[in-house]
């Protein structure tokens, strides 16, 4: 085993990159998940929530995409989302093999409720780790999660 193998080898998981920011994720969430859980969501659904209060009316491969939620995960959270009535969907008029996702009125109340309970703990990040920490951070998880991989 040469040099760079060994290294490889006993790279502790606190210097594992992809280990460090799923317990760093792992961290954040132990704050959200009560709020949400409180308000009927689970994760996934709250993303696609944010997303389309975001972004407005969107193609669902969009969500998908932006939310984080593969395809097939995405078909049962919209099934669910739209039996419980906070979003609807409905056929792209110019593409109608397009299907396009909005919140409903009950959508946009929800989302007006818990946001606030939600930016409590944003407030409280911000004061633990300052606004410009967070501010890097973001940026810089945001050009990792540009890479490609090679």
């Amino acid at each position: 085993m040469n040099e760079q193998e060994n290294k490889l080898k006993h790279t502790e998981t606190s210097k594992s990159l992809p280990i460090a920011m799923l317990r760093a994720r792992e961290a954040i969430m132990l704050s959200f998940r009560p709020v949400l859980a409180k308000h009927g969501f689970t994760e996934q659904q709250w993303r696609v929530l944010r997303v389309l209060g975001e972004k407005g009316p969107s193609d669902a491969g969009q969500v998908a995409f932006d939310a984080c939620i593969l395809a097939p995960s995405l078909s049962r959270i919209i099934g669910k989302l739209e039996k419980d009535k906070y979003i609807s969907r409905f056929i792209d008029a110019n593409d109608g093999r397009r299907i396009n996702l909005s919140l409903t009125t009950l959508g946009e109340e929800v989302l007006e409720k818990i946001v606030p309970e939600t930016g409590i703990i944003y407030n409280s990040l911000q004061k633990s780790y300052g606004e410009e920490k967070l501010r890097v951070l973001l940026e810089l998880l945001g050009e990792i999660s540009q890479w490609k991989g090679r």
